[in-house]
């Protein structure tokens, strides 16, 4: 266990330190102090536009620093030389990159926090302070990021960043379009595309139960057993692609 928190507080220490994650917090307190404009350019309810507009760019940019961050945190390893030092003592492989996921998660959530701090005050300036819908959200948001981190790192154990980003990406659009997947199955007249569909559907992620943008933007709670299923399944999909990531960095040679 203390290897596992130094593990995780020395990848916490040196993710905060990486300038991509500066510059990435500093577009988004931008684009989130811009979704201020959109209340006076907006038709319709501006209320809700504005909602929209800044809880989109918390999920845009929580997404953007998971890629960046989690396709990266192996490769630096070798790059440095220093996962063989890592290697040659006696720390288990999967404790290494639980470990590295911990503090990459750590990162997350503070960027998270800060994010949605930033969300609060300028709502709080138009509308008043959000209510529970908002923190289900943000709770949602970061399911979300958690599967989208553990497929990164599965990614990263046997890939480069650049093939690792493109497989975390694909990973990501076919999971918020795992319900149009299995529409368009089971309409078509073929047996064979309905029965991929449906295997496609129950293997691939689907981001769109742990997407709460709907709860933000429309102030509505959520159902506490649909709450229960969607954190079971996000947190479930997790520890598998987790588990499957520390069975192949075990078998991978460093050599």
């Amino acid at each position: 266990m203390n290897r596992l928190l130094a593990l995780s507080s020395n990848t916490f220490r040196e993710a905060i330190r990486d300038r991509i994650l500066y510059s990435l917090l500093f577009f988004a307190a931008l684009v989130l102090f811009g979704s201020l404009a959109m209340e006076h350019i907006s038709l319709g309810d501006r209320e809700k536009v504005v909602r929209s507009f800044a809880f989109g760019s918390i999920r845009f940019f929580g997404i953007l620093i998971a890629l960046f961050l989690g396709v990266s945190l192996v490769h630096k390893e070798l790059e440095r030389k220093t996962i063989y030092t890592i290697a040659s003592k006696p720390i288990p492989r999967g404790s290494f990159l639980i470990g590295k996921y911990l503090g990459l998660m750590a990162v997350l959530a503070l960027e998270v926090l800060i994010m949605a701090i930033l969300y609060l005050g300028l709502t709080a300036l138009t509308q008043g302070l959000p209510g529970l819908p908002f923190w289900t959200a943000v709770v949602m948001l970061m399911l979300e990021l958690s599967l989208l981190v553990a497929w990164c790192m599965l990614f990263s154990t046997y890939s480069s960043p650049t093939v690792a980003t493109f497989f975390s990406i694909a990973v990501l659009v076919i999971g918020n379009v795992a319900d149009d997947i299995w529409t368009f199955g089971q309409q078509s007249e073929s047996e064979f595309v309905q029965s991929s569909s449906e295997v496609l559907y129950w293997i691939l992620p689907n981001f769109q139960v742990l997407n709460g943008s709907d709860l933000a933007v429309h102030n509505t709670g959520m159902a506490p057993d649909q709450f229960l299923a969607s954190l079971c399944y996000g947190l479930g999909y997790t520890v598998a692609v987790m588990s499957l990531a520390v069975l192949v960095f075990s078998k991978k040679d460093f050599k």
